[in-house]
């Protein structure tokens, strides 16, 4: 029996930082500028084993939890240095599939002043979920074309076995909106996404959490974990409404921060604590994560997250309970960066 298994691609990142670019609002939107045609110097370059779902593995584990990875990888370079650092991490690769036919998933980061943007390859890949044995919860995340294929026999796996599942949809599974996903969302226990994603999938323009998170629930998930970027993250469930600030330090490189945000989010609930005590573990390990390079070098343990929540006794959940308790919260927000 596992803890959790980890459903999603992986693939080997390339960190490009540069510095000559400028970042300007065009329609409303953050758009990177570069000198087309010319040569750009990069300032530091670095390479990772990342993708959602192998973030997601490795900080499982490194948060004591029996850990499996379901994924298709290359027999190439690549997919050996990711069945490694499985291996190194102490993930189970009993789940990992190798196809002959394709290469490994390569993302190129580029990143400029804490923050990025990511070009994404991802290889066909013919999905099938293999006979997985009993597993408290399921992760799925990030999958490329053909995701769908593995809905029918996950669903099966999740009610015969009474799994809870955490979803947090990649870049195809959010393209192919809720109806494409309605089966998986009607098992969801934590539904993870950020507020832009949370706006597509209900086409809702205004970013109030409240009504995302409510509109979201509508979906079939039984928790939402809304997360905002530097503004902090929401948790809505049965329990109540809270909001939680972005941990206080400093941002070297946003990759993988949703992850590690996620990741101990659900630990904590496997721990048996609140939505109200997960909400602050993940700004935690997302506040790791955010300060060193690639998605996974600044994972915590369980303890380093305990040891941080002690040390900052002032690092609290704010519950909202009325309108005067959300206007508060709003005002907080509004005051915070991008």
């Amino acid at each position: 029996m596992f803890d959790i298994i980890s459903i999603g691609d992986a693939t080997i990142d390339t960190f490009l930082f540069i510095h000559d670019i400028e970042i300007k609002k065009i329609d409303g939107k953050e758009k990177a500028l570069l000198s087309w045609g010319d040569k750009l110097p990069v300032d530091k370059l670095y390479k990772s084993v990342a993708g959602n779902a192998a973030n997601n593995a490795v900080g499982s584990s490194r948060l004591g939890l029996k850990t499996a990875y379901y994924t298709v990888l290359a027999h190439d370079v690549g997919g050996r240095e990711i069945i490694h650092k499985m291996k190194k991490e102490g993930v189970s690769d009993r789940y990992i599939i190798i196809d002959d036919k394709h290469s490994t998933n390569a993302s190129f980061v580029i990143s400029f002043d804490g923050e990025r943007t990511i070009l994404v390859y991802h290889q066909h890949r013919a999905y099938k979920l293999p006979k997985l044995v009993h597993s408290a919860w399921v992760y799925l995340t990030s999958m490329g074309k053909g995701f769908e294929t593995i809905y029918k026999d996950l669903c099966k796996y999740i009610d015969d076995y009474d799994v809870k599942l955490g979803f947090n949809p990649g870049t195809f599974m959010l393209r192919a909106g809720p109806k494409a996903n309605k089966e998986i969302l009607a098992r969801t226990d934590v539904l993870s996404v950020n507020v832009e994603e949370a706006q597509g999938w209900v086409g809702e323009s205004d970013r109030d959490p409240e009504v995302l998170c409510k509109k979201l629930m509508d979906l079939g998930p039984r928790a939402i974990a809304l997360t905002d970027g530097r503004r902090g993250a929401y948790s809505f469930s049965q329990e109540g409404f809270f909001y939680c600030p972005e941990y206080p330090g400093p941002r070297l490189e946003a990759t993988g921060a949703g992850d590690g945000f996620t990741t101990a989010y659900i630990a904590a609930l496997l721990y048996n604590l609140p939505h109200s005590e997960a909400l602050r573990w993940g700004p935690v390990n997302a506040g790791s994560v955010v300060q060193k390079v690639g998605p996974q070098a600044g994972l915590l343990t369980k303890h380093e997250i305990e040891l941080k929540l002690k040390k900052i006794k002032d690092f609290k959940i704010i519950p909202i309970v009325d309108q005067a308790s959300k206007r508060k919260v709003m005002e907080m927000v509004s005051k915070k960066e991008d």
